[in-house]
């Protein structure tokens, strides 16, 4: 069946208006959150705590998640994924306030272990069902669009975080995000999938369902497709130089520059910015020219970018100066980030057989969320060991330049391979 325009449109704008109201309640929640646990324990994991146990559940559950968005109807695994966080959302509301200082812990993890779950498996899923929600000349459209959306909830949620918690409390977070779960599921159902064929449920009863059988069926698709692993590799080592910036731009400013803590809100809010402008004009660059190009150029001038930035805490640290040129630095790394994040994307969801799409996204996610954590472990081991930490910053700039040379020539290779590969099997 074919998705008309008009339809494709319309399904975007559900997605879209979607993807808001979770991603920015989400988020809203995670301040809220880290708040009242600061106030409860008075222990710096209070902000942590879901850098912790969220990847550590994205990794347990990799395998199972990517079997279960290949394996059953798209809208069937949203909906049930929908009905679970909001269970867990008023079992959350009706146990938090029984519980003092570090017993919080109690009620606290397992909702956040079942909500990243519960998270992971509607971004995922969302991301696997494109070819079912719009015809291929939108992907890029829509998958660009969510990036706005995120963008989006990265600038506003911890304005208004903090914001809504001196005011009301920890509370109202929680009642926000079942209102918003509740609007999400609504939209869900209105949602049209078009499947591929009539059987996708029931595409596998032939033979017993094994978890690990199903899941090397995915990782045996990737290795014929050298360009996939490649798109992997990227993503993971630029989330990893990444982490850096999340203890490095902090603790710069304000343990060894000395010039407050306003700067490290302006720099975030222009990386935040950056990815929503990258987002958007990724929205209206062709997405059938340049792949390779669209891979590479992010890579080379993230590592002139990180290392403008480490030379630019050398070598200045007036407020007003680190204020607006890291800020215009900020913009341009998030800008970066955003051009090969949603390429990355588009190209993954045009090119993979729904069938596999499931447990692609799933390794892809998964091996970028866990890589934060143990960043943010070695950078902060790192920048508490160096007495300049902006020679991490310049050392991080080199590194990603060098790794882009390094990637290359095994990148022109694997474009033209999988090219030739996706007209072998179309």
């Amino acid at each position: 069946m074919i998705i008309t325009t008009r339809e494709s449109n319309i399904q975007i704008v559900k997605s879209i208006l979607s993807n808001i109201i979770n991603s920015l309640s989400n988020n809203m929640l995670s301040y809220g959150l880290g708040l009242m646990l600061l106030s409860q324990t008075n222990s710096a994991i209070s902000f942590g705590i879901e850098m912790i146990v969220a990847p550590a559940a994205g990794v347990l559950f990799v395998i199972p998640i990517g079997n279960l968005v290949d394996k059953y109807k798209h809208k069937t695994v949203l909906i049930v994924s929908s009905l679970v966080r909001i269970l867990f959302l008023v079992l959350f509301i009706l146990s938090i306030d029984h519980f003092d200082g570090l017993y919080k812990m109690i009620p606290v993890i397992p909702f956040v272990a079942v909500n990243a779950i519960c998270s992971n498996i509607s971004t995922i899923t969302y991301s696997a069902s494109v070819h079912e929600l719009v015809h291929s000349e939108k992907i890029q459209h829509l998958s660009s669009l969510t990036n706005v959306a995120n963008s989006f909830s990265n600038i506003f949620a911890p304005v208004l975080g903090v914001s809504l918690y001196a005011i009301f409390g920890f509370d109202i977070f929680i009642l926000i995000g079942i209102l918003s779960s509740s609007i999400a599921f609504l939209i869900i159902l209105s949602l049209r999938f078009h499947y591929q064929t009539k059987e996708t449920s029931n595409n596998r009863k032939k033979e017993p369902f094994s978890q690990i059988q199903d899941f090397k069926e995915g990782i045996n698709y990737i290795k014929k497709r050298k360009l996939i692993i490649d798109i992997i590799v990227i993503s993971m080592f630029l989330n990893f130089i990444f982490s850096s910036m999340n203890i490095g731009i902090p603790y710069i400013i304000e343990t060894q520059l000395h010039i407050g803590t306003e700067p490290i809100g302006y720099l975030n809010t222009f990386n935040a910015v950056g990815l929503l402008s990258g987002s958007l004009f990724m929205n209206f660059l062709p997405a059938k020219r340049g792949t390779f190009l669209k891979i590479m150029i992010p890579v080379f001038s993230l590592g002139i970018e990180v290392l403008s930035l480490g030379t630019l805490f050398q070598n200045i640290g007036q407020l007003f100066s680190i204020t607006l040129y890291g800020g215009i630095i900020s913009f341009f790394i998030g800008f970066s980030l955003a051009i090969i994040e949603v390429n990355n994307m588009v190209y993954l969801q045009k090119t993979i057989t729904t069938e596999f799409l499931g447990r692609v996204m799933s390794i892809l996610t998964t091996a970028n969320r866990a890589l934060l954590p143990i960043g943010s472990l070695i950078y902060t081991f790192l920048f508490d060991s160096i007495t300049f930490g902006s020679y991490i910053f310049m050392g991080n700039g080199v590194l990603c330049i060098i790794f882009g040379f390094l990637v290359f020539p095994r990148v022109v290779k694997s474009v033209k391979k999988d090219h030739l590969f996706i007209k072998k099997h179309n």
